[in-house]
């Protein structure tokens, strides 16, 4: 191995092993903290908790296994496809089961706020926690059986059937968010507007409620951007080993989305955090 391609896995273990402990930790405070907020829809939390859990995932198994697969690469300068088989499979199947339960939690949260704000009283009728939890665990099933699906076709069919479903999903929730983004914004002059007028009273709950769903929408379209760096087919080793941990980045950057735009999960972690930090002084 080169000189160069060996510096850059050790550094790449380094920031790994760095994001792991904040996945962690910020996930699993970000799983407490959605327990401990009754305030949010019951439906809203599931899509959360299970977006949560997938990048917990990711900081348990994920990084662990990318770590161990670039150390053993640098050590052994071996392509682990072949001389590894057996921990070869397990770290795609690990990988690509909480990579897509990721990617398929964003795609869910983006249609759960578009139909929040287009379907207004109806909403509540036709999106049901039963539903919504249906929904999820379905998208863990199918998460589990695309990289065992993989295995069973030629590579090269298999990776035009992989950017079909990428690309596919990329525009659906591109177009979602779009439209939130175009909707939220005349939802807010709306708002801004109401609350000049002397009737202002009167329209409080449905102020407090829009600028709710204002919050979690922003947050949604937050996520999606930052997961929308999914890589590509990289051309350099190195260049495909730094984008795949970009692709975990999004385990550690995700809940601090959820502190940054919940107001309820974001005091609830932030006394979790200072509550542990002073029992170990």
């Amino acid at each position: 191995m080169e000189a160069s391609l060996y510096s850059s896995n050790i550094a790449n273990i380094v920031l790994n092993a760095i994001l792991c402990f904040f996945a962690i930790t910020l996930n699993g405070a970000t799983i407490y903290a959605l327990g401990k907020t009754p305030s949010l829809p019951k439906p809203l939390k599931a899509l959360l908790l299970s977006l949560a859990f997938s990048h917990l995932g990711v900081g348990i198994l994920s990084h662990p296994l990318f770590i161990t697969r670039l150390a053993l690469e640098s050590r052994l300068q071996a392509d682990l496809h072949t001389s590894f088989p057996t921990f070869y499979r397990v770290y795609s199947f690990v990988t690509g089961q909480f990579a897509y339960a990721s990617f398929f939690g964003v795609l869910f949260l983006s249609l759960d706020r578009f139909l929040a704000i287009h379907l207004h009283l109806r909403y509540q009728e036709l999106v049901t926690y039963q539903r919504v939890v249906t929904a999820v665990i379905s998208a863990w099933v199918l998460s589990g059986l695309i990289p065992l699906i993989w295995r069973q076709i030629p590579i090269h069919i298999a990776y035009v059937l992989l950017a079909i479903l990428v690309v596919s999903c990329f525009v659906v929730s591109g177009v979602l968010n779009s439209m939130i983004y175009a909707t939220v914004r005349r939802h807010a002059h709306q708002i801004h507007s109401l609350q000049v007028q002397p009737t202002v009273q009167e329209n409080a709950p449905n102020v407090t409620n829009a600028s709710t769903l204002r919050r979690s929408t922003f947050m949604t379209i937050h996520i999606y951007g930052f997961i929308s760096f999914y890589p590509g087919l990289a051309v350099l080793k190195a260049v495909y080993q730094y984008t795949f941990t970009l692709v975990l980045l999004n385990s550690s950057l995700n809940p601090l989305i959820y502190c940054w735009k919940l107001r309820g999960v974001r005091q609830t972690i932030m006394t979790t955090l200072i509550n542990a930090l002073s029992s170990q002084n």
